[in-house]
């Protein structure tokens, strides 16, 4: 759960799996971004959001803030009193303890536990307690510009100044200075209401919806056809069909369904049904069937590459949790 003045990261909160926790109240309207910085909140916003960081710490294990503004001390976002409401075990980070912090019982640089067993931790050289982290994310940013620098995948760099990352980042080009940058437009703010018509030009027709009954039609064809595939099929056609009918929609619903946080988890699950796969196609693999037997080693040859696979990422995620 994350929460921003600037309505814009909503979409970027949503799209990693999260929930943007919002605060119904008509003063938040305003707080809307042009630059892509948030601005300092109005004693309205502030008294709107009051209520909501404190019910928010109290219901977390752990507490990440970042609220800073440029040139001042970071605002105080979680009193003393809220700490003292969290439960015991809870762990804050305060990521703005250079400028002061966001948590009023922050100490710059120290690791605080109060008498209710809350942890805050006021680190100021996160980046270097986290160098393989961090190393691995500035390694991953260098390499998607590098992509996006040299689309033919060639080595040969090709500037697209229509590009926002490439003209914001482009300071000269043939003798000419490109610096300052256009502005970035970020706001989530309503665009401007479309100009009207031009007159004396009769506007599009609108497109018909689609005629329900098509869906209809194609549905009794697809049973008749259906129908007539089964009563030329084998009598065992039926039951390995409904099988596999069956074990479409399960694992469809099983893979759309499970919350993103539990997705390295469902690993295990995948391989489990990869290794049933894989002793399946084995004992296929010797049929005379020619077809069967080469559907055999496809399903022996996917299956094993899901399993290594699998079980490649999951030692990686394990290795996050390991004490160096």
């Amino acid at each position: 759960r994350a929460f921003d003045v600037r309505p814009e990261v909503a979409e970027q909160v949503e799209s990693m799996g999260a929930q943007f926790v919002t605060v119904e109240d008509p003063a938040m309207e305003a707080a809307a971004s042009s630059d892509g910085y948030a601005r300092e909140m109005t004693a309205a916003q502030a008294a709107a959001t009051a209520a909501m960081y404190d019910t928010e710490a109290r219901a977390a294990d752990i507490v990440i803030t970042t609220a800073l503004i440029p040139g001042r001390p970071a605002p105080r976002l979680i009193t003393a009193e809220t700490v003292a409401g969290m439960r015991p075990g809870s762990v804050i980070v305060d990521m703005a303890a250079a400028s002061g912090g966001n948590v009023e019982t922050t100490v710059a640089d120290e690791r605080v536990v109060t008498e209710n067993q809350v942890t805050i931790l006021g680190y100021t050289d996160l980046a270097g307690r986290l160098a393989a982290q961090t190393s691995q994310l500035y390694g991953t940013n260098v390499v998607n510009l590098v992509k996006l620098l040299t689309p033919g995948k060639d080595g040969r760099l090709v500037l697209d100044l229509g590009d926002v990352v490439q003209r914001g980042i482009t300071v000269t080009r043939d003798g000419e200075s490109m610096w300052p940058p256009p502005p970035v437009q970020v706001s989530a703010a309503p665009a401007a209401p479309a100009a009207p018509p031009v007159t004396g030009i009769a506007p599009a027709a609108p497109t018909p919806p689609p005629d329900p009954r098509r869906r209809l039609y194609g549905a009794g064809l697809a049973a008749v056809a259906f129908a007539a595939l089964a009563t030329a099929s084998p009598p065992a056609f039926l039951s390995h069909f409904t099988v596999f009918a069956l074990a479409v929609v399960v694992g469809y619903y099983v893979i759309s369904k499970v919350h993103h946080a539990l997705h390295t988890p469902l690993m295990s699950e995948t391989n489990a049904i990869s290794g049933i796969i894989v002793v399946g196609g084995i004992l296929q693999v010797g049929s005379d069937n020619p077809v069967v037997a080469a559907l055999a080693v496809v399903a022996v040859l996917v299956a094993s590459i899901n399993i290594f696979g699998g079980f490649f990422v999951t030692l990686r995620m394990l290795d996050m949790f390991r004490k160096a």
